[in-house]
């Protein structure tokens, strides 16, 4: 399958600070609307998309926002910001960035020249950075205001192998829930959750499992690619070039074993690469949808490297994996809804279907 990167190439470049997605959800919107039967959007920002159907209610879900910045305060021409979401200030250290004022505006990350002598000077942490807009502080005071959102420049390339982009993490997820849509053919009660704030809490999801009330959840995500040199063996977990990774748990969550081994056992049917993960790090949303309401969850995630950074890149071959695995889902739920594992040796264990009255 060779895919068309262009819808992806989009979402890259549009911007979608937590608290302010618009602009990513109105690309994602004109992509989709046509493929569904209804949308709405509700008090927080999600948008929520149904295509109507006869099998079991099912969501998937991937979230509008990236990891971002908000204008905090002036000092002299110079301005100070707060991060939204996990930033390392290693990587933002003299970074270009741009600030959504009265108009769009180039600046840079204050560095300070290995030519003062402070070569050995400690990186400060993102809140005591200073941004340069390269204007008078009167200039800036009439553009820029408190709480305006500053993002990393729009930014996607790619070769015959792998994408670079802004925001993977997880725009990737919003192509993967479309180019299935297009493609895939299935009778199941067919919820899109596009979620806002996913960085700073996971806070867009957790209302809309009890609005819904779903059967299954499936998370859409991009995730930390653990195969850089140097990286010990036991924190090398999803592997770019095999493909998609199904995890069992992370920080935060512990997946439906059924579900998720039934993806997998799916994606052995088909041949479709995949990685099953066990790991205590990081988190998605499909940790919020267990929240409130009896709900079976797995996460489908693309290995991303340089996540919550300026440019991330994935390889194709790795989003092409999961898109069949969603779609394999899609046309064929019964194969991983029907999975059952069981402990070795208790085969013929039934749980009581009730529970007597006295």
């Amino acid at each position: 399958m060779n895919l068309d990167f262009s819808f992806l190439k989009k979402l890259c470049e549009a911007n979608g600070a937590s608290g302010a997605e618009e602009p990513v959800k109105k690309i994602f919107l004109e992509a989709a609307k046509d493929l569904v039967d209804d949308v709405w959007e509700d008090e927080l920002g999600n948008l929520i998309l149904h295509k109507r159907g006869k099998g079991p209610r099912v969501l998937l879900d991937a979230h509008l926002d990236e990891v971002a910045f908000l204008v905090a305060g002036f000092e002299g021409p110079f301005l100070r910001i707060l991060p939204l979401g996990g930033v390392d200030s290693r990587m933002l250290y003299g970074q270009r960035l741009i600030i959504w004022g009265r108009r769009p505006l180039s600046a840079v990350v204050v560095t300070t020249p290995p030519h003062l002598g402070e070569k050995e000077k400690q990186i400060p942490p993102v809140e005591e950075m200073l941004l340069d807009v390269g204007l008078s502080e009167e200039r800036v005071r009439e553009l820029v205001s408190i709480g305006d959102p500053v993002t990393f420049p729009p930014f996607f390339e790619e070769n015959e192998e792998a994408i670079w982009g802004k925001a993977l993490d997880d725009r990737v997820g919003l192509f993967l829930m479309v180019e299935a849509l297009k493609g895939a053919r299935t009778e199941l009660d067919l919820y899109l959750s596009t979620t806002v704030q996913e960085e700073v809490g996971l806070r867009g999801a957790q209302a809309l499992a009890q609005k819904i009330k779903p059967e299954i959840v499936l998370v859409l995500e991009g995730t930390l690619a653990g195969d850089l040199p140097g990286t010990p063996a036991h924190l090398r977990l999803a592997l770019c070039g095999k493909g998609p990774e199904l995890r069992l748990a992370d920080a935060r969550f512990l997946a439906d074993r059924n579900l998720t081994l039934g993806l997998a056992s799916l994606a052995r049917k088909r041949a479709i690469p995949h990685q099953v993960v066990v790991k205590n790090r990081g988190g998605t949303n499909a940790a919020a949808f267990q929240v409130g309401v009896p709900v079976r969850a797995a996460a489908i995630s693309v290995p991303v490297r340089y996540l919550h950074s300026s440019v991330s890149l994935a390889f194709k071959g790795d989003i092409t994996a999961a898109l069949n695995l969603l779609k394999a889902f899609l046309e064929n739920p019964e194969e991983v809804l029907s999975y059952r594992w069981t402990y070795p040796g208790c085969e013929d264990l039934k749980l009581a279907n009730q529970v007597e009255k006295s």
